[in-house]
């Protein structure tokens, strides 16, 4: 199961991914939490000091995981062909939660044997004026498509905010996208573009709202007038949580005064998760539409080849 968090800056998204990886954890589930917001909050959230040299977005460990993501795929041409929308193909080698995994292993922090943590990386001083935090997003963007489906674990990512994931294919690589919205104007119209920009995209079924810092009824009838549906889950005005994090400690359900939300979210990734088939097909064109490109045929070539052949029609 693959679930991103997402919404306006200051939603609270990054601590709602922190507080659903502890659900997580404390259920025996085998997780992988993933920060991928620019800003870099999920992992201190989780306890883990995130430095450059660490991150998935630096060159030479973009390099090592795709290099062993390649394996022996002959649809790619080399690890240089790598695109951010290059799929597995035959002699891939795909990702899994297991601790000996060699991406696990290699280039994540272990919590504990079935939770682990890694982090995209932020702009470094060398990237001013000559840097895209798109083109960070690029190895995530592979290492999610290169997840084992039989894998039975989470995946769980802090988003960069607002609706920059529709620059890119991780709109499209989710089972569940969570828009944490709170009931302000400006948190509203995120979460509403979001959901626009997700019928767009043909991805409508895969994002949810979560309410947080809902104080009272009338908040929430906000959120629903403004939204058009109602949020999944609501967490409240949490002052243990604000304790918590005004001390430095990491957040914990059991700073919650009520944790049912988590279970929500839990339970609604496990019914109204995006089609395999859907995201494979959406895949497909984002990957043309990028090999379209011409800085990509300039950099990288034919790209299209990558793709499995489109079996012939009876």
């Amino acid at each position: 199961m693959k679930i991103a968090f997402t919404g306006k800056g200051g939603s609270g998204k990054s601590t709602m991914a922190a507080l659903f990886v502890q659900h997580l954890r404390t259920a025996g589930h085998r997780v992988l939490a993933v920060d991928a917001d620019v800003n870099v909050h999920l992992a201190p959230l989780l306890g883990v000091t995130a430095d450059a040299g660490t991150a998935l977005s630096h060159p030479d460990n973009a390099r090592r995981v795709r290099t062993h993501l390649l394996g022996t795929n002959p649809r790619v041409g080399g690890v240089e062909r790598f695109v951010a929308t290059t799929p597995p193909g035959p002699g891939s080698h795909l990702i899994t939660l297991d601790t000996g995994d060699p991406v696990l292993a290699g280039h994540a922090v272990v919590l504990d044997p079935r939770t682990h943590v890694m982090h995209v990386g932020t702009y470094e001083p060398k990237d001013i004026g000559a840097g895209c935090y798109h083109g960070h997003l690029a190895i995530l963007e592979n290492l999610l498509s290169h997840l084992d489906p039989a894998d039975d674990g989470w995946v769980v990512c802090d988003m960069v905010a607002g609706t920059d994931a529709f620059a890119n294919s991780l709109h499209a690589q989710f089972d569940v996208i969570i828009v944490v919205a709170e009931p302000t104007p400006e948190s509203v119209s995120v979460a509403r573009r979001y959901r626009e920009l997700a019928a767009a995209a043909g991805v409508a079924d895969a994002v949810a709202i979560v309410g947080n810092k809902v104080a009272d009824e009338a908040d929430l009838e906000y959120l629903e007038r403004e939204l058009g549906v109602p949020p999944i889950a609501v967490l409240g005005l949490q002052t243990g949580l604000r304790r918590a994090r005004q001390a430095g400690v990491p957040p914990r359900p059991d700073d919650l005064d009520d944790a049912s939300a988590l279970s929500a979210i839990a339970a609604h990734a496990a019914v109204g998760s995006l089609p395999p088939a859907q995201r494979e097909a959406l895949m497909r064109t984002l990957h043309l539409r990028l090999a379209g490109k011409g800085w990509v045929r300039a950099a990288h070539g034919d790209v299209t080849t990558q793709l499995a052949p489109v079996p012939a029609t009876p």
